[in-house]
C-alpha cells in the first residue's frame, strides 16, 4: 500500500478503497486489511473517519522503525536477522566507577567496546539505532568475525564457549542524542532520544555482555503489558508482571 501511494496510483486527497476491495485486490482477510489500515493511519500516509472513508494526506513515504516483540530471548534473533551491523570502532575499554555504576559491572574490569550503527535492511529507512556493545574480555575472541556475522553477540558467545544467555536485563530510559552519536544515525544532536540497555547474564547469574543503544525519536517504541498475578484484592505492587514489546511508530 506505501508503495502504491509513493507511485501515485492513490492520489494525495483521495480515497483507499474500501476494506472488502482491499481484501478481494491483495487476496487477504478484511482482518489483514484492518491491520495494514491502522499502520498506514500511524505512519501519518492515511486518515481514517468514519462514514467518509480512508484518505491518502501524503505521497511522502513514511519512515519505518523496527518492529518486534521482546516476550522472550529468540526474540532479540529478529532484530538481527532484519538489521545491519554497520562497525565504527571496535577497542578495549576498562570500566571506571561511573560507567560501573551505570552498567552494573564492576569497576576496572576490561571489556571489548564494539561501536556501530544498527541500520535497518529495507530500502530508504534511517539507521535504528547507535550502538555500544561492550563484551566481557575473556570472551572477546568470539566476536573476531563481527564484521562479517550478523548473529546476536550473544550466540557468538554461546558458539565459542558454550556461555548461554539466560536473561537479558533490558532498561528503557528518556534521553537525548549525544554529538558523537548524531552523525552515524542522521539525527540532530540533543534531540530527543531512547536509551535501551540491556544486560546479559548466564545461568549463573554472571555478566558477560553490555549494549547500550541510543534510538532517534519514533525510530523504536516500547511498550508493557501489565497483567494480574494471583487474586484481585492483592495489593497492585506484588501482583503485576510485565513483559517488553516494542512496536513501530513514525
Amino acid at each position: 500500500m506505501l508503495e502504491a501511494i509513493d507511485r501515485g496510483q492513490y492520489p494525495v486527497g483521495g480515497l483507499i478503497p474500501t476494506e472488502l476491495e482491499l481484501a478481494a485486490r491483495y487476496d487477504v482477510s478484511r482482518r489483514t486489511v484492518r491491520a495494514a489500515m491502522r499502520r498506514l493511519t500511524e505512519l501519518g500516509a492515511v486518515s481514517r473517519r468514519k462514514g467518509s472513508g480512508t484518505r491518502v494526506e501524503t505521497r511522502e513515504r513514511p519512515q519505518e522503525s523496527f518492529q518486534q516483540t521482546l516476550g522472550s530471548l529468540g526474540d532479540l534473533v529478529a532484530l538481527a536477522a532484519a538489521t545491519d551491523r554497520d562497525i565504527r570502532s571496535i577497542g578495549t575499554v576498562v570500566m571506571d566507577r561511573k560507567a560501573a555504576r551505570r552498567f552494573g559491572c564492576q569497576p576496572g574490569s576490561r571489556w571489548l567496546r564494539i561501536a556501530y550503527a544498527r541500520a535497518s535492511t529495507k530500502p530508504r529507512s534511517p539507521p535504528l539505532a547507535r550502538v555500544d556493545c561492550y563484551v566481557e574480555e575473556s570472551h572477546a575472541d568470539a566476536v573476531s568475525d563481527i564484521k562479517k556475522d550478523r548473529r546476536l553477540v550473544c550466540d557468538m558467545i554461546a558458539d565459542s564457549y558454550g556461555v548461554i544467555a539466560s536473561e537479558v536485563h533490558q532498561t528503557v530510559a528518556a534521553t537525548v542524542l549525544p554529538n558523537e552519536f548524531a552523525k552515524p544515525v542522521g539525527a540532530e544532536a540533543g534531540s530527543s532520544a531512547l536509551e535501551v540497555i540491556r544486560r546479559y547474564l548466564d545461568a549463573h547469574g554472571r555478566l558477560f555482555e553490555i549494549s547500550e543503544s541510543i534510538h532517534p525519536v519514533g525510530r523504536y517504541v516500547v511498550t508493557s503489558v501489565l497483567k494480574r498475578v494471583g487474586n484481585p484484592g492483592t495489593a497492585y505492587g506484588s501482583a503485576t508482571r510485565s513483559s517488553g514489546k516494542t512496536k513501530s511508530r513514525a
